[in-house]
């Protein structure tokens, strides 16, 4: 139904172009005087045309400015008519003045009309049709950019996550409860089996239930505790757990907070998470480590991945001896 009422549309708008070229040609038939030799009349034209252009340039270019996509062609090209209107308008009277003659509102109304189907109908169509399909062709160049960003940052993060000396510091601690504690294998393995279940279900995913990320966090946490001997005390006081947030974000902080700072039993390493309204707020006090090669590479990946996926901001940065993480909440309909 859409596609009929679309064809009935562009029949109608040819069909009121032709329209006006035909009164445009009979007022030129019964009172225009134009001489094909005439180098002046030519040159008018010419003036004209470039106007259209002009016209159709601004017009888009202030679209753009306001981020207005749907039907733009359509809003372009009636927004020239009223400037394009003004421009012959101005471009005629000065003609005339300048030869000596008088301008009435009649002679400008039947000028408009004749260069408005002489050339902006065609200039201005041109020029928007060309503008359009350079501004698709640009927005798939940059999709297809952001899409293979993306997935890249995917691979990185799920190379990070998988990365083998996880999965060698937990073996190391499961042996280690093998000959002091068997009591609690079963229980880790499930833990390490959930947390590698995750990494790979949501590796793909562009946001995850804010409630299904807190719960692998606590699985994640219960692991980090059992490797660390509580060197480093997580404590997560979100009560309200509506909302989505990228895969891993809450596990990349975590991580950067205990690789860049010390913590022990006797004094642990505070590592608070908390909601306030949109944001969720990682916060650990700076005990830096030394020698700690420090890339940025998965707090960068997480800040790139709000603003390709969702034109959000992450923070993070240092406040009074404090590193602060503030991570965005998405909400998805």
């Amino acid at each position: 139904m859409k596609k009929i009422g679309s064809i009935i549309i562009v029949l109608l708008a040819l069909l009121l172009f032709n329209s006006v070229q035909t009164f445009t040609y009979y007022l030129t038939r019964i009172g225009g005087d134009i001489d094909f030799y005439d180098v002046q009349a030519h040159f008018s034209a010419y003036i004209n045309a470039i106007g259209s252009l002009l016209c159709t340039l601004m017009a888009w270019k202030w679209l753009s400015k306001f981020k207005i996509k749907k039907f733009k062609f359509l809003y372009a090209f009636l927004v020239t008519i009223p400037l394009f209107a003004i421009y012959v308008s101005v471009f005629h009277i000065l003609i005339r003045a300048y030869y000596g003659g008088t301008t009435t509102i009649e002679m400008l109304g039947l000028n408009f009309v004749f260069m408005l189907s002489f050339s902006h109908f065609y200039v201005s169509g041109f020029t928007i049709a060309y503008l359009f399909f350079d501004e698709t062709n640009t927005l798939k160049e940059e999709l297809i950019e952001k899409k293979y960003e993306i997935e890249n940052m995917q691979l990185q993060m799920l190379k990070k996550n998988i990365e083998p000396h996880f999965l060698f510091n937990n073996l190391s601690v499961l042996s280690s409860l093998a000959r002091k504690d068997s009591g609690q294998i079963d229980e880790f393995i499930e833990e390490l089996a959930a947390v590698y279940r995750y990494f790979l279900q949501h590796n793909a995913t562009d946001s995850v239930k804010l409630k299904e990320e807190l719960n692998f966090l606590e699985k994640y946490c219960a692991l980090t505790t059992r490797r660390f001997d509580g060197a480093y005390s997580i404590c997560s006081t979100i009560d309200n757990e509506e909302g989505y947030i990228i895969p891993f974000a809450l596990q990349i902080c975590l991580e950067n907070a205990i690789k860049h700072n010390e913590g022990s039993e006797t004094n642990p390493l505070k590592i608070e998470i908390t909601r306030e309204k949109d944001i969720i707020r990682i916060t650990n006090p700076l005990r830096l480590v030394e020698n700690t090669s420090n890339t940025g590479l998965g707090l960068s990946n997480i800040t790139k991945r709000y603003q390709l996926l969702f034109n959000k901001e992450l923070f993070f940065g240092t406040v009074n001896d404090t590193f602060v993480v503030e991570i965005p909440i998405i909400a998805i309909k």
